[in-house]
């Protein structure tokens, strides 16, 4: 395993971002620090960046050296926005970050710059084919794919930060995007089944902001759907506010606060010129995207195929302890679930769900191993997963979380009733059986039971088990859960 540090510079911000990273492909951050620098403001007003800038930038990067030799650093990679090339003296500049921090800098072409907010896109969120808008410091980007593959991309020379600093009025904004964006030039009609994908920070500050107008109740960025009726009331709630009333809003920014509005009339344009009905918020995008691309290489020559499997995986990379037994649970929960199919009756939207759960079933033991089911939930729902919806992340926390029926609460349940139904708290009930079942039937972490076949005989259930070696011990502890299988799948279990 190695730690690795990405430093990205781009118009607004030196970003530091570390993480470990294992073979494979696997990467999992553990620090990051966001520097707000606007080296780009100077570069369109002079044509250079500035002699203080280049000090301020100088100072940053060396306190980035230090951090980076603390945190046991052993390779860095440098990369730097598309936006520097506009600087006369960017030779130079480089250069003397190299005298004096050894770090040397790649420079990012423009179509390099969009394929890797492209790979961050469709590596983080499960959309097979949709247009990705990224509202960014001077460009604004609109990107069309199908089927993993881009068919077409738009983009407009200004964005947030210009706009911004040239004061252009909100409504001057609105009418400019639309004069810029057709459905047609990106090869979109009425009739096609798209998801809208909102990435960069805009975005996501817009997506804090709705989900408190919306008083919605999970607080994650990542994959919350925004309907344009919130955000029509987010934007209505702030175009008019002046820069201290903004920095005031919670979510927001103090750094982004003052072209907050400004990106936003730009995704106000973009809403009308396509009738974007709805879209989601992705806090991947650049940053991931750069990963994938410099840091872990291997995953960045297709798209991933299966995102939950990498990112489950990747958890068990980091995470797992030496002894852990979580792929036999993921694999005997998965053919539990196919076997006793008559019995539950679950739709196959609730796979991904026990995926997550069976595959992290005894992550609470990270904050106390006493009834350690009961902190699964916690865990589960503020995990990093790429390609999984807020619903599957409620639905694998609960049902983790019934391994022990008493965990259930219907005061905690009742608070994401905006999200799930009565058809959910049934499933999550069966899904915890099937997955302590399955952590029971592997009670001696040997893997002895790796196939189960099950006979329904009227009342009852004979589940026959296909093992490698003597499993009396883990049928043992897997026939104490006989009661609670009963009053769940309403059947009498035996266990041979």
């Amino acid at each position: 395993m190695e730690k690795v540090a990405l430093i990205e510079l781009n118009e607004i911000e030196l970003k530091l971002v570390m993480m470990n990273v294992a073979p494979g492909g696997y990467f999992n951050v553990f620090d990051r620090i966001d520097e707000n620098i606007r080296l780009g403001q100077t570069i369109v007003n002079e044509g250079l960046v500035s002699t203080a800038k280049i000090t301020e930038t100088l100072n940053i990067l060396k306190m980035f050296r230090k951090v980076c030799e603390n945190n046991g650093i052993t390779k860095v990679v440098s990369v730097s926005t598309s936006f520097i090339k506009d600087a006369k003296n960017q030779k130079s500049f480089f250069d003397e970050i190299y005298n004096n921090t050894s770090f040397t800098f790649s420079i990012l072409t423009l179509d390099e710059e969009i394929k890797a907010i492209y790979n961050g896109i469709v590596n983080f969120i499960d959309v097979p084919k949709g247009v990705i808008v990224d509202v960014e410091a001077n460009n604004t980007h609109v990107i069309h794919y199908n089927r993993r593959t881009i068919l077409n991309i738009a983009t407009l020379s200004f964005g947030a930060v210009s706009l911004a600093d040239d004061k252009v009025p909100y409504n001057e904004i609105i009418e400019k995007v639309k004069q810029n964006y057709h459905p047609s030039e990106l090869l979109i009609s009425p009739d096609q089944d798209l998801m809208f994908v909102g990435t960069g920070q805009t975005m996501v500050s817009i997506g804090k902001l709705a989900k408190r107008v919306a008083h919605y109740p999970l607080d994650i960025d990542n994959n919350y759907v925004v309907s344009t009726e919130v955000f029509d009331a987010v934007f209505d709630k702030v175009k008019d506010l002046d820069l201290d009333q903004t920095i005031k809003l919670k979510g927001v920014s103090e750094d982004r606060a003052d072209y907050l509005v400004s990106g936003m009339a730009i995704v106000k344009g973009i809403v009308e010129a396509l009738g974007i009905q709805n879209f989601s918020i992705s806090s991947g995008g650049l940053d991931e995207g750069l990963i994938y691309s410099y840091v872990v290489p291997e995953t960045n020559d297709k798209p991933l195929s299966d995102m939950l499997a990498y990112s489950l995986d990747s958890i068990r990379t980091f995470y797992d302890t030496p002894n852990s037994n979580t792929q036999n649970v993921y694999n005997l929960a998965l053919v539990l679930f196919k076997q006793l199919k008559v019995m539950h009756k679950l739709p196959r939207a609730y796979v991904k769900p026990l995926r997550i759960a069976s595959s992290m079933y005894d992550c609470g033991k990270r904050i106390n191993f006493e009834n350690n089911s009961k902190y699964s939930f916690d865990v589960i729902i503020n995990s990093r997963l790429n390609g999984v919806s807020h619903k599957d992340l409620l639905l694998a926390g609960f049902a983790c979380k019934c391994q022990n029926l008493d965990n259930l609460s219907l005061s905690d349940w009742v608070r994401y009733k905006d999200i799930l139904n009565e058809d959910d708290l049934d499933a999550v009930r069966k899904l915890g059986i099937i997955i302590n079942l399955a952590s029971k039937l592997d009670s001696s972490k040997s893997g002895n039971v790796y196939d189960i076949s099950c006979d329904i005989l009227g009342d009852s259930i004979i589940m026959k088990t296909i093992v490698k070696n003597d499993a009396s011990f883990d049928i043992r502890q897997a026939m104490k859960l006989a009661p609670v299988f009963k009053k769940i799948l309403k059947k009498n279990l035996q266990i041979i």
